[in-house]
């Protein structure tokens, strides 16, 4: 749906770091693979953070008009986000948390920022990766 969806698919690796409303942050290691699908596309990635810490999500958008797109995990609606020329902005709903995640793509990069209302520990959080294709 959108005009270009060629810098979309692929596998990226990069580094993130995260800074929350206490002052503290940390940085993390990406590996993000992105793909279409017939209906949409898909992101999935894996952080490990310094601390050991993993977190691993898998996204599915689902286009629901030209350029608008339905958040979904597993196949359970979540949020709804748009994808205009090489930019993708979405939010979700996790039940705890409010999350909204921007994409800058480029050929082979990723500008990725994003933001939650609560972490782990209950303070709003936000980040910043930069993500580079491997394959």
């Amino acid at each position: 749906m959108t005009e270009d969806m060629n810098d979309l698919a692929g596998r990226f690796a990069g580094e993130g770091v995260w800074y929350d409303s206490t002052g503290k942050s940390m940085t993390y290691d990406v590996h993000q693979t992105n793909s279409t699908t017939p209906d949409g596309f898909e992101i999935a990635f894996t952080h490990d953070f310094a601390d050991g810490g993993v977190v691993e999500a898998r996204f599915e958008m689902t286009w629901v008009a030209p350029h608008i797109f339905r958040v979904s995990v597993a196949g359970t609606p979540i949020g709804h986000g748009y994808f205009i020329d090489d930019y993708c902005h979405y939010h979700l709903e996790t039940g705890k948390a409010f999350v909204e995640a921007s994409y800058r793509f480029g050929a082979d990069t990723v500008d990725v920022f994003g933001s939650s209302t609560k972490n782990a520990e209950g303070n709003y959080i936000a980040w910043r990766e930069v993500l580079r294709r491997t394959a």
